[in-house]
């Protein structure tokens, strides 16, 4: 189990906790809300990205960042967060579950273990965080919850069986949890993003991927920026952009054989083998 940062929070400014704050879409929104004046609590499992994160906010813009070094994937680790949320940190105004990974390759060739690791990550340390802090806004009767899911929530993932697996319930339970608190000064906002130019689709898989045009991705900066105006207008799911929103909406109306097979032979040419 990694050791947990000390968390200092002093300031009368309102406080925002995000997980996964360290790169992408995560470090976009610590910068954003930052500039805001929120005061950062930076959840992440590099502590030298952590030291840096916090080093160049706090120069950059006059709030207090504090940091948890901690693996999200290890349920141990979310049992020390929660007792250290629960002791040390008194009010939390916006809570971003942004952490997620992915595996890229065929289910029987993949390495159950990082699918166990992903698994964790995805939906047990996002649900076990929402619970907790979910509970401290409503005794408050305010706070605002963003969940990251992605367009993979709305249709099955050849060769990303699990991540697409896990990106659904994301969806599925934020909506839920959504409908429960409606009218409590509570939000939960779902933020559903196509595929964003980070280092995610690297990370995903054991082998070399070819024909992946980040040039045709959304920019981190950009996605974060609709996930802060969904999260403002307490929206419920926010889908970025108009070519991801008609493809969203398209998959319901095409035959799921011929899905599974359009996805399936697309990633299929993306594994240089």
């Amino acid at each position: 189990m990694m050791p947990l940062k000390p968390v200092n929070i002093t300031s009368e400014n309102k406080t925002i906790l995000i997980t996964g704050a360290t790169s992408g879409i995560g470090l976009e929104f610590v910068n954003i809300y930052a500039d805001l004046n929120y005061n950062i609590i930076a959840i992440g499992r590099d502590s030298e990205k952590l030291k840096l994160l916090k080093s160049d906010i706090e120069i950059k813009y006059s709030v207090n960042v504090s940091t948890l070094m901690i693996d999200l994937s290890n349920p141990e680790d979310l049992i020390n967060l929660s007792k250290q949320i629960d002791s040390e940190i008194k009010d939390i105004d916006i809570l971003i579950n942004n952490a997620g990974t992915g595996v890229y390759g065929e289910f029987k060739d993949t390495d159950f273990s990082k699918e166990l690791s992903m698994i964790n990550l995805n939906i047990v340390a996002l649900s076990f965080i929402t619970k907790i802090v979910l509970r401290k806004m409503l005794f408050r009767g305010k706070g605002k919850i963003l969940n990251v899911a992605s367009t993979a929530a709305f249709k099955p993932g050849p060769l990303m069986a699990v991540y697409y697996a896990t990106k659904a319930y994301v969806l599925s339970f934020s909506q839920a949890v959504a409908s429960e608190i409606k009218g409590t000064g509570v939000s939960l906002t779902v933020l559903c993003p196509g595929p964003v130019n980070t280092k995610f689709l690297k990370e995903s898989s054991d082998n070399e991927l070819r024909y992946i045009d980040y040039g045709k991705m959304s920019d981190p900066k950009e996605i974060a920026m609709y996930g802060m105006k969904a999260l403002e207008k307490n929206r419920l799911v926010e889908i970025p952009g108009f070519r991801n929103k008609l493809n969203t909406l398209a998959v319901k109306f095409i035959p799921s054989k011929i899905l599974m097979y359009m996805i399936y032979r697309s990633r299929k040419n993306n594994l240089k083998l």
